[in-house]
């Protein structure tokens, strides 16, 4: 889940340099463009999208999931341009959350998602991958990525007990992290309603005197991480590595208990029972199963695709620091990054 990511960052020879600046725009999102290519690149005029430069297509549409956080769209949009401008195939994209994402790649409207944090979903790669097999599993996407509980650098400095999440078990340092919504508890900070999280079991598991509180989205966790710096108002929320602003702002992740075998059996089970840390998420890439005979190349396309934490962060940070699209800061990454995508591309 993130913005890498993840949940959820910061931030060639000629000919393919000039091959790749001509790629994609499409009415899909607001987001993107889409447009297309044959594998010259040429551009094809005006579309209808924003951002991005449009190549021509032709052929069926492969569709690329979103997720609600700034990583999984820049991870599409990269896709999506390289795809059209270099297979000349249009790419789709779908705005959707992780949960609803898995049912669209069963069955075969979605197909791939570039952005698995396998923390939240061992019970959907069970599902699908493992057991009916209608899902494949198409390699690392590249960041290794940690979801935890995040407190201003400013907090533990004058506070070192809240260290550890054993020091929010006394209520008075947890009413540092009250407001009005909270009353008497302190308040936990949750960013976007679809993210998969077990926030919500860990205070009551551990019994701490807190109120699970959502913020409603990434940009609005930002803003109150930004609101609590400058105010030196503590705050305490979920946030996630690899991220950009955690290039920007001194935060302390919060040691929550370690992570057991009954924890994730939990997360699988679904049972409500999970009361431990995250694991460190190794971000994956899946498919409907039936990818590879609709379009081979796109698969391998796919498939080869990877971006580091910091090439994923500087994307990102282009769209949430920056202002810009998606798709054009996809395509500014690309144009400056030739050679790392020209070894994605199928022979």
């Amino acid at each position: 889940m993130r913005s890498s990511g993840t949940k959820r960052l910061l931030f060639a020879g000629v000919a393919i340099a000039s091959l790749l600046a001509a790629c994609g725009d499409d009415s899909e999102s607001s987001d993107g463009t889409s447009g297309g290519s044959e594998t010259t690149a040429a551009a094809s005029g005006d579309t209808s999208g924003s951002g991005g430069t449009a190549c021509e297509t032709s052929g069926d549409a492969i569709t690329l999931a979103v997720n609600p956080w700034t990583g999984s769209a820049v991870n599409a949009y990269v896709a999506k341009s390289v795809i059209e401008c270099n297979l000349g195939t249009p790419v789709e994209i779908v705005d959707i959350d992780e949960n609803a994402t898995w049912v669209g790649l069963d069955d075969g409207s979605i197909d791939a998602v570039l952005e698995v944090w396998p923390s939240g979903h061992a019970a959907d790669y069970e599902t699908y991958v493992t057991g009916k097999k209608s899902v494949v599993d198409i390699g690392k996407l590249g960041p290794s990525a940690k979801i935890g509980w995040y407190v201003p650098k400013f907090v533990v400095d004058e506070h070192p007990e809240l260290a550890t999440w054993e020091g929010f078990k006394d209520p008075e340092l947890a009413k540092l992290f009250a407001t009005a919504e909270s009353g008497d508890l302190g308040q936990f900070t949750m960013g976007d309603p679809s993210y998969v999280t077990y926030d919500e079991q860990i205070i009551a598991n551990l019994e701490l005197p807190l109120k699970y509180v959502v913020a409603g989205s990434e940009a609005a966790l930002l803003t109150s991480i930004d609101k609590a710096v400058a105010d030196k108002t503590p705050i305490l929320l979920q946030f996630w590595k690899p991220h950009w602003k955690q290039l920007e702002v001194e935060l302390t992740e919060v040691k929550l208990p370690d992570v057991t075998d009954e924890c994730l059996a939990s997360a699988a089970a679904a049972d409500g029972g999970y009361a431990c840390d995250y694991p460190v998420d190794e971000l994956y890439k899946a498919a409907n199963a039936g990818l590879e005979a609709k379009n081979a190349k796109a698969f391998q396309l796919l498939s080869a695709l990877q971006l580091t934490t910091e090439q994923q962060s500087e994307i990102a940070g282009f769209v949430d620091r920056d202002g810009m699209s998606a798709a054009d800061a996809a395509q500014k990454w690309i144009d400056a990054n030739a050679d790392v995508v020209k070894a994605w591309i199928p022979a």
